[in-house]
């Protein structure tokens, strides 16, 4: 029971971080439109975290799954962000899987770099459905807002963000690896 307050703890954790690089998104559209930038550095600890210490399956599922309900819960998901986080979420858990959890720190960088992404999975409709999705920032923040963040939206700024958020996830993740001696294997000592 110990054990699985720490896991969901620390998923936890790592859901804060996401959704304090969203949250700045009511100073300025740019952290909201491309907040994957920022969450690939401030999300990077809590993941490391639960991969070196809990390197079992499911771990970056689970931190889709609640970094999903949250947006829900709150009313800032759509379904968009649901294929994301699933889609993300799963992938990061085959790559662990695949390249090895608790034997190399390359499945760690790897599956983080595909989790870094699911921020975008938020801000995608903006370039599937730009007319609504307009519309609905307009009535929440305001014609400034929304003017400012359609200046944002260029695919070049966006492929830009997603290569530089992939470059801070592996760059952040591997700087947290280097001091990490993982074990061969892992055993699970019960006491008597």
């Amino acid at each position: 029971m110990e054990r699985a307050v720490k896991v969901i703890g620390l998923a936890l954790l790592y859901v804060l971080a996401v959704s304090i690089t969203e949250l700045l998104g009511f100073y300025h559209p740019f952290f909201w439109t491309y907040s994957a930038v920022f969450a690939a550095v401030i999300a990077a600890w809590p993941y490391f975290k639960l991969c070196e210490r809990y390197p079992m399956p499911g771990i970056a599922i689970l931190c889709a799954v609640l970094l999903l309900m949250i947006n829900f819960i709150f009313n800032q998901g759509h379904e968009y962000f649901a294929l994301g986080c699933m889609v993300a979420g799963c992938a990061a858990e085959g790559i662990r899987k695949f390249m090895g959890n608790y034997r190399k720190a390359k499945g760690v960088i790897c599956s983080y770099a595909v989790m870094s992404l699911i921020p975008f999975s938020k801000s995608i409709v903006l370039w599937i459905d730009y007319h609504t999705a307009m519309e609905l920032i307009v009535n929440r923040m305001g014609d400034i807002y929304a003017a400012v963040m359609g200046r944002m939206l260029s695919k070049y700024m966006f492929m830009a963000m997603v290569v530089l958020t992939l470059i801070l996830a592996v760059v952040t993740m591997w700087l947290l690896t280097r001091s990490w001696r993982p074990r061969e294997e892992y055993h699970i000592i019960i006491e008597q």
